[in-house]
């Protein structure tokens, strides 16, 4: 059977999580969403239609191998691994950049979540670029800042700001904490 091979870019971030999942050894469907829904499911759930649906895929596409594992009370499972060409594009997509912008917020979780499958190097330089998108985002909070603090009639969309101030300041405390944590590993 011919395989048609994508490459990280044309794969969903549920295939490529579930590649990553596939990572700690071979699953069925349901125990891929049961380690999403205990591990990863934080930052990224899919519903348990989808990842029946992506996996068929991930096999056509070489990415994955199934076995069919009889069962005596049940209907037979299917039982998912990951290929060497599975495993190479998805840490392909785990060490690319992240397009830092609103909403990437969960993107980047996910990758650190697998951070352990990426270079060192690759991490560091997912944490630097989050800090730095939280460094320029605070500079304009304060600069917005400075334009409504006292203005009553942006009361609400202060308190919004305000939320963003203190997002921006963790992000940053979060990244140095976790630098100088990587630093000394």
């Amino acid at each position: 059977m011919a395989t048609t091979r994508r490459d990280s870019t044309s794969l969903s971030t549920t295939e490529l999580s579930i590649l990553g999942l596939l990572l700690s050894g071979a699953r069925s469907g349901y125990d891929l969403k049961k380690a999403a829904d205990g591990g990863v499911g934080y930052v990224w759930t899919p519903a348990r239609s989808h990842v029946y649906a992506v996996l068929p895929r991930l096999v056509e596409g070489g990415y994955a191998t199934v076995r069919t594992v009889a069962q005596a009370r049940r209907p037979d499972k299917q039982v998912y691994r990951v290929t060497k060409a599975g495993k190479e594009v998805f840490v392909r997509w785990l060490e690319e950049p992240i397009d830092e912008r609103p909403g990437t917020t969960d993107l980047f979780l996910l990758k650190v979540f697998f951070g352990g499958r990426m270079s060192r190097e690759a991490l560091v330089a997912h944490i630097e670029r989050r800090r730095a998108y939280a460094v320029q985002s605070l500079a304009e909070f304060r600069e917005i800042e400075e334009e409504v603090r006292d203005d009553e009639t942006a009361y609400h969309g202060y308190l919004t700001l305000r939320w963003g101030l203190a997002a921006a300041e963790a992000w940053i405390r979060w990244a140095d904490e976790i630098l100088r944590e990587l630093a000394e590993r």
